[in-house]
């Protein structure tokens, strides 16, 4: 009979898309992955996937199966939500959709609070922008997932901490003797821009103030655009709690036409939060609460 740690490893590998990187999210070797997934389809008697250098493809036999099985990882995720919510113990598993931003500031140390007083409780991290993790909580794949207003109406916002955008560049850059700055003055500047389908905010800020970038580079990692800024490449907007780990030289400025993105955490609303949910919540508002982002 197939097993759920061969439904998982699937699962996971469907979604990754590779051995290699679904044996590191799952602390298993790559071959342990194969092997899973060798003994899944010798027990449904199907082949699932096709095996090609760089990743897989998942056959019409595979497409079928992927969609049951996920039904049945929810259901075991509920089960394990129900016993917790019934022992009023923080444990069991906690899916969380996280963003980017969010990842690089806050995350790692409410992970930290829970590793050291609620080491029973395994969290799953999974990283999207802010379509994917609405999708996630709609389709109930993570339970609760940081989200920046504007969100779907279908879903319960907890705010967590306000994050004012502000304008980054080099110590040499003309404009750094500025005490604070006009977005009209950032119109004809080299841009290195955030990919919109991580982060919409920067997008809007400009779109409402009628402003056409010229954007030489767009990337997804916050820690490159830093170090582009800080080499002179360009200029960027970028949320100010991610400066938190800025290079020293970069210099900072806010802006007149202030905009500032309300972060927070979003679940269904036909769904109850467990103990868990409820706690990372709590931790995650407390921390950010302490979180210093002045400059």
């Amino acid at each position: 009979m197939a097993t759920l740690a061969q439904y998982i490893a699937f699962h996971t590998l469907v979604d990754i898309g590779n051995f290699t990187e679904t044996g590191l999210k799952l602390n298993l070797t790559q071959s342990s992955i194969s092997h899973a997934i060798s003994n899944l389809e010798a027990e449904l008697e199907l082949s699932l996937i096709i095996r090609n250098r760089n990743n897989i493809v998942l056959t019409s036999e595979g497409k079928i199966i992927y969609e049951h099985i996920s039904k049945i990882l929810q259901q075991n995720h509920q089960l394990e939500t129900v016993v917790a919510n019934l022992k009023n113990f923080i444990g069991g598993s906690l899916s969380v959709g996280i963003l980017p931003s969010v990842s690089f500031v806050l995350l790692p140390k409410v992970l930290a609070y829970f590793v050291q007083h609620h080491p029973n409780l395994h969290i799953r991290l999974m990283e999207g922008d802010y379509d994917q993790i609405e999708e996630w909580l709609h389709n109930g794949i993570i339970d609760i997932g940081f989200l920046v207003k504007p969100h779907s109406k279908n879903l319960v916002f907890d705010s967590i901490f306000d994050d004012e955008l502000v304008c980054i560049m080099a110590q040499g850059h003309p404009l750094a003797k500025e005490d604070k700055l006009h977005l009209e003055q950032l119109k004809d500047e080299r841009w290195i821009m955030p990919k919109r389908t991580i982060d919409r905010d920067v997008s809007r800020m400009l779109s409402e103030n009628k402003i056409h970038p010229n954007i030489v580079y767009e990337l997804s990692v916050d820690q490159v655009i830093l170090t582009m800024v800080n080499e002179n490449l360009g200029i960027s907007i970028v949320p100010n709690s991610i400066l938190i780990h800025a290079p020293n030289t970069l210099i900072r400025k806010k802006i007149y036409e202030s905009y500032v993105r309300h972060v927070g955490i979003a679940h269904k609303h036909s769904i109850q939060l467990s103990p868990s949910a409820l706690k990372f919540v709590k931790i995650s508002k407390n921390i950010a609460s302490s979180l210093k982002y002045d400059y």
